[in-house]
């Protein structure tokens, strides 16, 4: 029987040739490709000297960045309250680090893996300064040449870096069979950013008691102002991380259905902590905010109780439906914001709630989190001293990258479930929603995102009652969520005719309701199935937000490619819209190529393209 028995044997392990064979079978193998080889050698450090050449001319104002760096980031929010960016941030980063150390599986990577990442970063910056130019031509007509890379400090770097790729060869070699968690791993790369902070000098424009720039520019170090909250953003990070691991250590099933509702309201309570400064007297808490927080917390504790009982679970869809109508309708109403965003947190209350509350338990943890977060919403809204809104120049008080986020965040926010329900209608039997939801998606998709701004901005009024007025930021966030959710709802309708049929027969064999089916069974197959084509929507939604300039937004493109190269602070300091461009396109790289690479790690995770 022993002799029988099929052993199955792995694999050899594939043996690495040596650089000489490697070099001789890819890039030398014959006359031609040994031709071939040196050309595009020649060409890409022809073309990595020019690139790297125009990022150190002398003619580059890179300070017009660092100078203006606070009007790309929010345009002319008021300095005085600072502070309220700061503590939102401080809670989106306290939650981040409780939502990641609770769902940490303490996944281990290997120092060999390591190594060879910062290996290949090394020694990329290696053959960068390598070939990098040292001087520059500055004026082609009498051949002007400037030195701007001197060759003490080419030595320089390229000691440093050669130590760098010896220790990350000595980790990769000699500590290959230690593991470390990668959690810890991107701590301590989120750890040096900041330590870089502390370190790090940048050219800084000074103008000197006649109002005339200092030149050179002096290399000075980062403000107090912008090293102590990072800093202190990144303990918090830290110390919530750790909760988080502690929370789930003990298996608090609880918390984990809490997060997602957290994060559903997070954007609301930060939105109206950073844009309202109302009035905020001891009366008015008393004889409007306690009431309203006690209504809102009663109506909540009845929402998630009852809710969740077998009577009416039948009903949810009706309820769901109809809290909707509600909040749309108090939304249009000159009644307080504060009732505006309690109608629509309502809303999402009674969504969530028979999915997330289905023990005791969770319902009282939920129920906490309710009233918690209504009770600081509340006082946020009123949050201030002053009897007026925060009054800043231009068309609204959100300006640079904090009105892209917005827009981008929202947008997403809405569009997403608003383009699910618009795919579900499109497919459905009854024939007045699929008619229906397919006219939306047609009309909206025939149009240009252009002129449904236009639309938004300026004809919108005209269809109001009167007295009835939206802010030009709500007015945008509302048209790029419609436009979007009608590209996402083709997405996935796509994914829905992906299902095959025994799906459905299997789902109402075993009895499951209409809204179980889908959000149990077919939601989550068909999401699975497009998740590229739901990111690459997502991609282009955060860059058409640029696209608000043409209604007088002020966001982070139209900064850059106007106002900064226009300012008038300092006459003999202009800037010039090559720096700017550039600075913008970096800085939507980032953003879409980390977008791209999340998206690759879930579908990774997932199983997508595995049979």
């Amino acid at each position: 029987m022993a002799d029988n028995v099929n052993i199955q044997e792995s694999p050899p392990e594939v043996q690495f040739a040596g650089v000489n064979r490697w070099l001789r079978e890819n890039l030398f193998s014959s006359t031609g490709s040994a031709i071939l080889t040196f050309v595009s050698i020649g060409a890409l450090i022809g073309l990595f000297r020019s690139i790297i050449g125009f990022f150190i001319s002398p003619e580059r104002e890179w300070t017009a960045i660092t100078y203006n760096l606070r009007l790309y980031m929010v345009q002319a929010y008021p300095e005085s309250d600072f502070i309220r960016v700061w503590i939102t941030i401080g809670l989106v980063m306290g939650l981040l680090g409780l939502t990641w150390g609770f769902n940490s599986v303490n996944e281990k990577s290997s120092l060999k893996s390591t190594g060879t990442t910062l290996m290949k970063v090394f020694s990329s910056l290696f053959l960068l300064v390598l070939i990098a130019p040292t001087s520059v031509v500055i004026d082609k007509v009498e051949g002007t040449i400037v030195e701007v890379f001197q060759q003490e400090l080419r030595i320089y770097l390229l000691a440093v870096l050669a130590g760098l790729i010896l220790v990350s060869y000595f980790i990769r070699t000699k500590l290959a069979s230690q593991e470390v968690s990668k959690d810890y791993l991107n701590i301590g790369y989120v750890g040096l950013l900041v330590v870089s902070i502390w370190l790090i000098k940048v050219p800084t424009v000074t103008f000197d008691s006649s109002n005339v720039r200092i030149e050179p520019d002096p290399l000075l170090p980062l403000a107090a102002s912008t090293k102590n909250p990072w800093t202190a953003l990144y303990l918090l990070l830290v110390v919530t991380f750790f909760i988080g691991r502690y929370l789930n250590s003990k298996n608090l099933t609880s918390f984990k259905r809490i997060l997602p509702v957290s994060w559903l309201l997070t954007p609301l309570v930060v939105v109206t902590w950073i844009y309202r400064k109302p009035d905020f007297t001891l009366s008015q808490i008393t004889t409007l905010d306690l009431p309203v927080i006690l209504g809102f917390s009663a109506i909540g504790y009845l929402v998630i109780n009852y809710l969740n009982s077998e009577k009416l679970m039948h009903y949810q869809r009706y309820f769901v439906y109809g809290s909707l109508i509600i909040a749309v309708v108090v939304f249009s109403l000159p009644v307080l914001r504060q009732l505006k965003l309690l109608f629509f947190l309502l809303w999402i209350l009674i969504s969530v709630a028979p999915t997330i509350a289905n023990s005791k338990e969770s319902a009282r943890s939920l129920f906490i989190v309710w009233s918690v977060a209504i009770t600081i919403l509340i006082l946020l809204m009123r949050g201030g001293t002053s009897e007026t809104l925060i009054v800043v120049p231009g068309s609204s008080i959100y300006g640079g990258f904090a009105l892209t986020w917005v827009l981008a965040f929202f947008g997403i926010a809405i569009s997403f479930p608003f383009g699910v329900m618009l795919a579900l209608g499109r497919t459905s039997s009854l024939p007045i929603i699929r008619i229906i939801c397919t006219a939306i998606i047609e009309l909206v998709r025939s149009v240009p995102f252009i002129t449904w701004l236009f639309f938004g901005s300026v004809m919108l009024t005209f269809f109001l009652p009167a007295g009835v007025e939206f802010d030009e930021v709500v007015r945008a966030v509302v048209v790029t969520s419609i436009f979007s959710a009608a590209y996402l709802a083709e997405n996935v309708r796509g994914g829905l005719q992906s299902i095959s049929k025994g799906q459905f027969e299997a789902a109402d064999a075993v009895g499951l309701s209409t809204l179980q089916r889908i959000s149990l069974i077919v939601m989550p197959q068909a999401l699975r199935a497009v998740i590229p084509p739901i990111v690459s929507q997502v991609i282009s939604l955060f860059k058409d937000t640029s696209l608000v300039a043409i209604v007088g937004l002020f966001d982070l493109l139209y900064i850059g490619s106007k106002v900064i190269p226009n300012q008038s602070q300092g006459a003999n300091f202009l800037g010039t819209i090559q720096e700017n461009i550039l600075f913008c396109a970096i800085f939507y790289w980032i953003f879409t190529y980390s977008f791209a690479r999340r998206s690759m790690k879930i579908e990774k995770r997932l199983g997508l393209g595995e049979r």
